[in-house]
């Protein structure tokens, strides 16, 4: 996870650290997440019962979660507590954590595939870092949005690209899928050609990450499925759906209904 240079964390924030150094009075620790910022665990901090020995509790190079208590901006100290953590908070920060090491190694596969220098991944990175709070959340709005959230960033095209490929590849959620009871019927004589037609006009439906579909069960019923990334995008493309099906219905003087199942 990249480094936040020359910042230090907000009280409540919930941080990485690891421990340094275990005095008899607590553990000064390295706040993996910030640049060479360091904070202190009072022994009172650790446990809300007596701790005679704080090795029973934490050890030196170990990895853990903490909660800021206090921050003196002017002298660069920050205070932490391990008691006041709650199991959810530690939760939480762990899959973050998970998030951002997943992040990190789709930027790694971008950087193979393409051959990037160091320095350059490194720039592009910071440019994310500039606009995002993590590669997470960016990756989490390049999966919604696309490139695009990273073309705009002045990023090689090339390079956004592969990002949207290989996040696509290892981090996104497997898609859903929302059906529908399309009733549709025409009076017409040529009834059976404008059903077809009425129904052929989903394909307006334009995204690349959307697959539509409508099968026959049985006159005038008809299956519409939308396959998607997430329920926002299928929710959005099955009312687009149903607005080009009803105003193509009406258009055609068709009894046009739906249901959903």
């Amino acid at each position: 996870m990249p480094t936040k240079e020359f910042l230090l964390p907000d009280e409540g924030e919930v941080v990485l650290a690891t421990v340094m150094e275990i005095t008899p009075y607590g553990a000064y620790v390295a706040l993996d997440e910030y640049e060479n910022v360091k904070g202190f665990l009072h022994i009172s901090e650790i446990s809300s019962g007596w701790v005679k020995h704080i090795d029973r509790f934490i050890q030196i190079n170990q990895k853990t979660i903490l909660k800021v208590i206090r921050v003196n901006k002017t002298r660069k100290e920050v205070d932490l507590s391990l008691r006041r953590l709650t199991e959810e908070e530690r939760r939480n920060k762990l899959i973050l954590l998970k998030k951002e090491e997943k992040s990190k190694s789709v930027m790694k596969k971008v950087a193979l595939d393409l051959q990037l220098s160091d320095s350059q991944i490194a720039a592009f990175t910071e440019k994310i870092l500039e606009e995002y709070p993590s590669l997470y959340t960016m990756i989490d709005s390049l999966l919604e949005k696309g490139t695009v959230v990273l073309t705009k960033l002045s990023l090689p095209e090339d390079f956004a690209k592969k990002v949207y490929e290989v996040a696509k590849e290892k981090l996104a959620p497997p898609p859903v899928v929302v059906n529908e009871i399309i009733q549709l019927s025409s009076s017409a004589s040529d009834g059976l050609q404008i059903i077809k037609q009425v129904l052929g006009s989903i394909s307006k439906i334009e995204r690349e990450d959307v697959k539509t579909s409508i099968k026959y069960v049985s006159a005038p019923n008809y299956r519409l499925s939308i396959m998607a990334p997430n329920y926002k995008i299928a929710e959005q493309c099955l009312r687009q759906a149903n607005e080009i099906l009803q105003k193509e219905a009406k258009k055609y003087r068709c009894t046009f209904s739906t249901k959903r199942i």
